[in-house]
């Protein structure tokens, strides 16, 4: 089971909350920005949270053992940072993002609720987006690297295979001769 702080857990236990979702993408670059489902900016950690991305959580999921759990965020193209051409140039292709329950009146009282990374990126009828949100697990189901089998994937002499075909070691001569059986 998994700890909750004491803090989150006795807002949770309080009865009324004030509860929000922030995101926190790391681009591959370096690049990071934090959005927000909430109504202002939020900032804790260092990040500042911007509201008004028109970011919301359609679903999530969460497995057991090695399934692949994840989510969905949705939302319009509308943040300073996240920029169409970005999308499209691949710029947040596989970005972390870390998703928090906060509460807004005291973000202090907060809870990781998720680390992924950004899937696929889809553009929706209506102009706006939606992302996939996989979870850590998704990472046994990638080829990462090259694959060693019985039958090499190099062909002999090329750069792949690293042996130099023409050197002494794989030329020979000799005199081939008919003999009468």
């Amino acid at each position: 089971m998994r700890p909750i702080p004491q803090n989150i857990a006795a807002h949770l236990d309080g009865g009324a909350t004030a509860l929000c979702r922030c995101w926190w993408l790391i681009r591959r670059d370096g690049a990071s920005f934090g959005f927000t489902d909430h109504d202002r900016d939020l900032a804790f950690g260092g990040v500042v949270y911007a509201a008004r991305t028109g970011l919301e959580a359609t679903e999530a999921s969460a497995e057991l053992g090695f399934a692949v759990g994840g989510g969905e965020v949705a939302g319009a193209l509308v943040s300073a940072g996240l920029t169409e051409d970005d999308i499209a140039a691949g710029l947040y292709d596989d970005a972390s993002v870390e998703t928090w329950l906060v509460n807004w009146a005291s973000p202090d009282e907060r809870l990781l609720l998720d680390v992924g990374s950004l899937g696929e990126i889809r553009r929706t009828s209506d102009g706006a987006f939606a992302a996939e949100v996989r979870g850590l697990m998704h990472r046994l189901d990638e080829e990462r690297g090259r694959l060693y089998r019985a039958a090499c994937a190099a062909d002999l002499g090329d750069a792949r295979c690293g042996v130099d075909a023409s050197s002494p070691a794989f030329s020979a001569t000799g005199t081939v001769a008919q003999t009468d059986g």
